[in-house]
């Protein structure tokens, strides 16, 4: 190979570095206002909450330094513990149920032949309310004097339950009142997914002699596992959040039976005034979504 040929090979590679560059300055340069909102309203806000962990004060006081307090507290106080227990409780209640209800609705919207644009806008409604809408309205609902459901209560049985006042019951019927609301974004979904699938497939099933049931749980299912992974992921990073019903239905009672891991950091930070506890409390949290997360799709990618 000659001198000119050498040359020209490492020019050649110069130019391609350069123009590798040129692209990724380019790239940046249309992602930096997006970095820069990125860093203003997350990455910063984050980097500031963690240090708040190591602090007392901040709000209404002086800020002071107390070191690993806030993280030794959060390991030992019962409350703590209580909430994420009762948060991941109610979780294990409120999934399974909404995702079952969810696909028996799909279904049914499925094999509709009549009237299915107006189903699906009754059941998406309450996903349109507000939850702080929806709470007061399943305030007057459940009230054990004058609640609509306990009036019918009385009539079958002449006593009201305190559904909202029984520690036994307040935690499972919020997590039919998010059932309630959540319904309809589900069934949507799942309804999605059943109509993606191809009608080839169920027909030849069919002429095989396979019933409904069949065909939903040997051909639909495992079609629709994308859908499940991505489902079960969303709905535990979701419910791990509850907060609004818990703080209009119960603000944590009774006795602490709905106290959750938000509703405890919002206390913490805007009525204890412990934004350092409370800081520390929210990035446990985080943790714990985390990892429940990671068990999932472990989980999942293994059953698939």
């Amino acid at each position: 190979m000659s001198k000119n040929q050498k040359l020209s090979a490492e020019e050649h590679r110069i130019l391609k570095r350069r123009f590798k560059r040129r692209q990724n300055l380019i790239a940046f340069a249309f992602l930096a206002p997006n970095l820069v909102f990125f860093a203003g309203f997350l990455l910063i806000p984050i980097v500031v909450l963690f240090w708040q962990t190591f602090h007392s004060g901040g709000v209404m006081s002086p800020m002071k330094f107390v070191g690993l307090e806030n993280w030794h507290r959060t390991f030992i106080d019962p409350l703590v513990l209580k909430s994420i227990k009762n948060t991941i409780v109610y979780s294990f209640i409120a999934i399974p149920v909404v995702f079952v209800l969810a696909m028996v609705v799909a279904l049914s919207m499925r094999v509709a032949k009549f009237g299915q644009n107006l189903f699906k806008s009754i059941i998406y409604f309450p996903t349109l309310q507000p939850m702080l809408v929806a709470a007061l309205m399943w305030t007057f609902v459940l009230h054990p004097d004058f609640g609509a459901l306990n009036l019918l209560i009385r009539v079958f049985t002449g006593t009201p339950i305190n559904f909202l006042g029984d520690p036994n019951l307040a935690l499972p019927t919020i997590a039919m009142v998010e059932v309630w609301k959540g319904l309809g974004f589900w069934a949507l979904l799942f309804f999605a997914g059943l109509t993606s699938l191809p009608t080839e497939l169920f027909q030849a099933a069919e002429l095989d002699g396979a019933g409904p049931f069949r065909r939903f749980w040997q051909h639909a299912l495992p079609l629709m596992k994308p859908t499940f992974f991505f489902s079960v992921i969303f709905a535990t990073i979701v419910n791990l959040q509850l907060f609004d019903s818990v703080f209009v239905l119960t603000d944590g009672g009774p006795v602490n039976s709905t106290a959750t891991a938000t509703w405890y950091v919002y206390r913490s930070l805007f009525t204890f005034n412990e934004p350092g506890f409370g800081a520390t409390l929210a990035f446990v949290l985080v943790i714990v979504v985390l990892v429940l997360t990671a068990i999932q799709m472990t989980l999942l990618k293994e059953g698939h």
